[in-house]
C-alpha cells in the first residue's frame, strides 16, 4: 500500500520538459498490456479511437463501451538508487563529521550520479465508446519523470568543512517534469473491399486535446530538514506550477485483412497519432510540441483458441525525460480455453534503452460484460526510497460492455 501511494504521488505531479514531448504509446485497456503492449492490429471496439481508428471498420458489435485505467513506474536508469546511495552516505557522514573517509564517500556518491540517470512514471485513464463504425470517448495519458543536474565536488585536500560541503551539496539538483494529455476523439473507420486482396480498413480521428504541464527544480540537499532528497519527495511541490492549454490532434490508421489469400485470420495495422504535432505553452511561455507517433502491428489466429499479436514503434519517441528516447517492441499470445476466460502472456523491450518486462493478464466474464486485468514486471531490480523494487512495474484494468 505504501508503494502504491508513492506511485500515485509520482504520477500526479511530475514536471515539464523544456523542449519537446513525445508521449510513449501506453497500453490503454483492451488487454493490450498482457500481450506485450500490442493493440494496433487487434483492437476493433471501444478502445480503437486510441489504438487505431481503422479497427472501427471491422467492429463486430453494434455498441461497445470500455472503462480503463492503469499506472506504471520505471525507477530504473539509477536515479532512485543514486538518491538512496547519497542519503546513506550523508547519514553516515552526519554521524561522524570528523571522518575524512565518510566525507569522501559522500562526495563520491554525488560525483557518481550521471546526468543521464532518470526516473519515469506513467498513468492512464479512459472511457471509450464504439457505435457501429464510429468511436468517441475521453482518453487520458500521463508521463512524468526526473533527471539530475550535478555540480561535482572536488576531492582535493583539504576537504570542505561542514558548512561548505552542505553548500556544495545544495548546488546539485533534480528536475522533475511531465505532461498530462487528455484527448476527446471522434473517430470513423471505413471498410474498403479489395476483392481477392481482402479488405482494407481506413480510419480517421479528429480530437480535442487538453495538455497540462508542470515543472520544478529541487536541491538534492534540503537545508531546512538537514537531509537528502528522497525518491518519494521528488514531486511534493509541483502542483503549484501547473499550466493547461487546449489544442486539436489528427490520427490516421490503416488495417488490412488479406482474407482468402492467407489460410488463417490475419490483420496488419499501421497508425500515426498526433500527426499535426500539436503544441502547448508552459507557464514560462515555452512552446512544447507533442511529437507524432507511428506504430505498426500484426495479429494472427493460427487456431480458434489462440491469438498471436505484436507491435513495434516505427520511429523512436522522445519522452518527458530530457534526452531519453523510447522505441517499444512487444507481443504475446492470448489463449481462450473456454468462452468465459482468456489468458494472456507476453513481453516487451525498449529497443532504444535495452530495457524490458514480462507481461501477463486475463479476461473473465460473459460476451457482453467482462473485465481485463493485466500487468508487467521488469526483469531487473532497483532501489526506490531505500527499498528494492523491480526495474519496472505496470498494472492495467478495464471493464467492458458489448452488445
Amino acid at each position: 500500500m505504501n508503494m502504491l501511494k508513492r506511485f500515485m504521488v509520482v504520477l500526479a505531479v511530475c514536471g515539464v520538459c523544456q523542449s519537446a514531448y513525445g508521449l510513449e504509446f501506453q497500453a490503454v485497456g483492451n488487454g493490450a498490456l498482457g500481450v506485450g503492449g500490442a493493440g494496433v492490429a487487434r483492437t476493433s471496439g471501444a478502445m480503437a479511437p486510441y489504438w487505431n481508428p481503422a479497427g472501427l471498420a471491422f467492429a463486430d458489435k453494434t455498441v461497445s463501451v470500455s472503462v480503463a485505467g492503469g499506472v506504471g513506474l520505471m525507477p530504473g536508469k539509477k536515479l532512485t538508487e543514486d538518491l538512496s546511495t547519497v542519503s546513506d552516505a550523508y547519514n553516515a557522514w552526519n554521524k561522524n563529521k570528523t571522518s575524512s573517509s565518510a566525507e569522501l564517500s559522500l562526495i563520491s556518491s554525488i560525483n557518481g550520479i550521471s546526468n543521464t540517470d532518470n526516473l519515469l512514471a506513467t498513468a492512464d485513464g479512459a472511457v471509450g465508446i464504439q457505435i457501429k463504425h464510429f468511436g468517441l470517448g475521453v482518453f487520458g495519458t500521463f508521463e512524468g519523470g526526473a533527471t539530475p543536474t550535478i555540480t561535482p565536488i572536488s576531492t582535493s585536500l583539504p576537504l570542505p568543512n561542514e558548512s561548505t560541503l552542505k553548500t556544495d551539496l545544495a548546488q546539485s539538483r533534480v528536475n522533475p517534469r511531465g505532461i498530462l494529455l487528455l484527448e476527446a476523439p471522434l473517430s470513423y473507420g471505413h471498410d474498403l473491399d479489395l476483392g481477392d486482396y481482402g479488405h482494407l480498413g481506413l480510419g480517421l480521428t479528429l480530437k480535442y486535446l487538453y495538455g497540462e504541464t508542470t515543472s520544478a527544480t529541487q536541491s538534492i540537499y534540503n537545508s531546512s530538514s538537514d537531509s537528502i532528497l528522497s525518491s518519494s519527495d521528488l514531486t511534493k511541490q509541483l502542483s503549484k506550477n501547473r499550466s493547461g492549454k487546449s489544442n486539436f490532434g489528427i490520427d490516421l490508421g490503416a488495417l488490412w485483412k488479406p482474407g482468402k489469400m492467407v489460410p488463417v485470420p490475419l490483420s496488419v495495422g499501421l497508425v500515426g497519432k498526433n500527426l499535426n504535432a500539436p503544441s502547448f505553452t508552459d507557464k514560462s511561455g515555452n512552446k512544447i510540441p507533442v511529437d507524432p507517433q507511428v506504430r505498426a502491428g500484426i495479429a494472427i489466429s493460427p487456431l480458434t483458441w489462440l491469438d498471436l499479436t505484436g507491435d513495434i514503434d516505427v520511429i523512436k519517441n522522445t519522452t518527458v525525460v530530457s534526452g531519453l528516447r523510447s522505441q517499444q517492441l512487444g507481443g504475446g499470445a492470448e489463449f481462450k480455453p473456454v468462452s468465459s476466460l482468456k489468458l494472456r502472456v507476453g513481453g516487451y523491450t525498449d529497443l532504444a534503452q535495452s530495457t524490458g518486462a514480462v507481461t501477463a493478464g486475463f479476461s473473465v466474464g460473459i460476451p457482453w460484460i467482462y473485465i481485463d486485468i493485466d500487468g508487467a514486471y521488469g526483469l531487473g531490480s532497483v532501489k526506490y526510497d531505500g527499498k528494492s523494487y523491480p526495474s519496472e512495474a505496470k498494472v492495467e484494468f478495464s471493464l467492458n460492455f458489448a452488445y
